[in-house]
């Protein structure tokens, strides 16, 4: 789709929309020129967007000297245009460019400490040039502390001991090294510590910094709980905290619990209490000591029972209860967790109390809870696993809990409204659409969406606020509308208007290059938009705190392995080209699901966490069914991973197969191969 509409754009260059948006993609690849000749006569009244070609103009006229025509345009641009919060910054650089530094300096000097200054201009350099204007020893310190990672860092450095300024001080390294970390900069941290003596607070933040960066638990827990009881305030407990959980990644959870339980004694009302009162129960439930755990889980629900922790306390106290075949005390807490709400929460609490009643023989009672989980939390993972619980006893139960479901949900037409066409939030996305610039067009409807929807009918608005993202090659936010706003659409079947919301919340995004690589691994139909659903809501552009990378969130290292096994080059940034990403994903995503027979939680889950630890998971406990092995995975993030894509992907089979997806309750073990990355 993208593909066809640039080449539209290129086939209607002579259009103002088509030069706008060919002046913008020549300013950005630096080709000023270009972008000079593409708008060379288009007027302001010759675009709806007169904004981005006001500011394009002023770009251009900044970049070449012309500081006064550069500032023409960018005062005319209007106060609520996505760019006004830009304009007294790139004034304030007009006059820097014609020399007016001290006019600059205090312009600069009073945007700096603005709310949002970092989203919008390069703080270190206004930073840089305040100092440099005022010839300010303390203005280049400020910068060297606060952006310790920019170019200019070195050159003010340099600058303030030329102008008999002092090096930094100790103090203000660790303020640096701390500012590194922030950025995720840990190599770079860990060196601007290396320049501080050892001590208490080198201590600690190198430490911190240990525990960040995934590396060296065993060293980051030593260091934590060497200094703790001399740190000051809350930094006391929060060493503590850290070192524990350090040791605990470092596989020595019995000292890990000990500190633990430390932390609760000394410090009871910390930040961190009630987390490490529930860890020290769950460390012990991880290692399969269910009695053991009973303790301090109790103490955790006694003693923190309103911490956002006392619900996951009370769910593995049930399930210590559980497997020690003590029903009467699980039925206990299963009760008090299915009174919650949500799939995972509430659901969770009455499959499980379904299960009971399994194994104390009361089918009946047992049917009748899965049937009840179905019609609650319909297509949720325990729905998956109460349906294939009904089918062993050859109960057949519709995909939404009765034959006669209904669809729900607010009205959505059929098509886009071309009536709302000349609305100015419609015209100014279909321009940006027509110039090419997708991304900004989803940017300028996505401002405006609350306002055009009170402005017009409900159903015809979104209708057509869907169609202008979807040409804008935006598939999430229509995912959020349609969950945010029509989630109730997505309870019941996909027929009419809930249809149409089904399709928006579980789109076949980019389904042309889904189509071109899926075959690459053993990837069955919605598989893929499965993961990518999860890992980047469709967002070609998004990285995680692990550095995953674009729509399927492959890693770096992880995608130079693959590149290299089928034959492609690799560099970094490849990852955010959505054609890259799904060949690359396409392979390793399907080439895992197999190693993994095919198990569809099991295979999203090796995923997440990488196939090593779910061999070790499955040598341990793959004689168990489906469900008790997924409570039992020990990765929070990955257990509830492993739920979402399953239910994403039974959403995906209903939606475009017609299928109910029937989740297998035994489990096979992998294939054992050369994938164990």
């Amino acid at each position: 789709m993208l593909v066809v509409m640039a080449v539209g754009a290129r086939a209607r260059a002579d259009t103002p929309a088509a030069r706008l948006g060919a002046a913008f993609r020549a300013y950005d690849a630096s080709d000023l020129a270009g972008a000079r000749r593409a708008i060379a006569g288009v007027r302001d009244a010759d675009v709806a967007n007169r904004d981005y070609l006001q500011w394009l103009r002023g770009m251009l006229a900044l970049r070449a000297g012309d500081t006064d025509a550069a500032a023409r345009e960018f005062r005319h641009i209007d106060h609520a245009s996505r760019f006004a919060p830009q304009v007294p910054w790139r004034l304030a650089d007009c006059a820097w460019t014609r020399g007016d530094h001290g006019t600059a300096a205090d312009a600069y000097a009073r945007l700096i400490d603005a709310p949002g200054a970092g989203d919008v201009a390069d703080v270190g350099t206004a930073m840089f040039r305040v100092a440099d204007a005022r010839h300010d020893a303390a203005a280049y310190r400020a910068l060297l502390i606060a952006h310790p990672a920019h170019p200019l860092a070195a050159e003010a450095e340099a600058r303030m001991l030329a102008l008999g300024g002092v090096p930094l001080t100790d103090a203000e390294r660790i303020t640096r090294a701390q500012h590194l970390q922030d950025a995720h900069l840990w190599d770079e941290a860990v060196a601007e510590l290396a320049l501080v003596p050892a001590g208490t607070d080198h201590d600690y933040w190198l430490g911190i910094t240990l525990f960040k960066m995934r590396r060296r638990y065993g060293d980051a827990g030593a260091l934590l709980l060497a200094v703790y009881d001399k740190l000051p305030g809350a930094t006391a407990p929060d060493a503590m905290f850290h070192g524990a959980r350090a040791l605990s990644r470092a596989d020595r959870d019995d000292e890990a619990i000990t500190w633990y339980r430390k932390l609760v004694e000394r410090y009871p009302d910390s930040a961190n209490a009630a987390e490490a009162q529930f860890l020290a129960g769950w460390l012990e439930f991880n290692r399969g000591h269910y009695k053991q755990a009973i303790s301090p889980l109790e103490r955790s629900l006694a003693r923190y029972g309103h911490s956002k922790f006392a619900e996951d306390a009370r769910w593995f106290l049930a399930m210590s209860h559980y497997f020690l075949d003590d029903l009467v005390a699980a039925r206990r807490e299963l009760t008090e967790l299915s009174k919650h709400g949500g799939a995972l929460e509430g659901g969770k609490g009455a499959y499980w109390l379904a299960r009971l009643a399994d194994r104390t023989g009361d089918a009946d009672e047992a049917a009748r809870g899965y049937r009840d989980v179905i019609a609650a939390h319909p297509m949720s993972w325990y729905a998956l696993l109460a349906h294939a619980r009904l089918a062993a006893r050859n109960a057949d139960v519709p995909a939404f809990g009765s034959a006669d479901a209904r669809a729900r949900g607010p009205k959505l037409a059929a098509t886009a409204d071309e009536a709302l066409a000349s609305d100015p939030v419609i015209v100014r996305a279909d321009e940006l659409i027509a110039a090419g610039l997708h991304a900004d067009a989803a940017a300028e409807l996505e401002r405006a969406e609350k306002p055009f929807l009170r402005a017009h009918d409900h159903a015809a608005a979104f209708a057509t606020l869907l169609d202008r993202y979807r040409k804008a090659g935006d598939y999430f936010r229509p995912w959020m509308l349609a969950v945010s706003y029509c989630g109730a659409a997505l309870d019941g079947p996909a027929d009419g208007d809930a249809r149409r919301w089904w399709e928006n919340a579980y789109p076949r995004a980019y389904r042309d290059l889904v189509d071109k690589y899926q075959a690459l691994g053993d990837n069955p139909d919605g598989y893929l938009y499965s993961i990518m659903r999860k890992e980047s809501g469709f967002n070609p552009h998004d990285i995680s705190y692990a550095d995953a990378q674009g729509l399927l969130q492959m890693i770096p290292p992880t995608t130079e392995r693959v590149a290299a096994t089928i034959g492609i080059a690799y560099d970094p940034g490849k990852l955010y080209e959505p054609a890259y990403n799904v060949e690359v994903g396409s392979w390793y995503i399907g080439h895992l699901l197999h190693k993994f027979r095919m198990q569809i939680p099991i295979g999203a889950g090796s995923f997440n966490s990488g196939p090593k630890p779910v061999m070790k998971w499955l040598d341990q406990n793959g004689a168990r069914e489906i469900d008790e092995f997924v409570e039992l995975v020990p990765y929070t993030q990955t257990r509830e991973y492993m739920k979402k894509v399953a239910e994403n992907y039974a959403r995906y089979r209903y939606l475009y197969a017609g299928e109910i997806y029937k989740q297998p309750i035994a489990i096979e073990h992998y294939v054992v191969d050369q994938l164990t990355y």
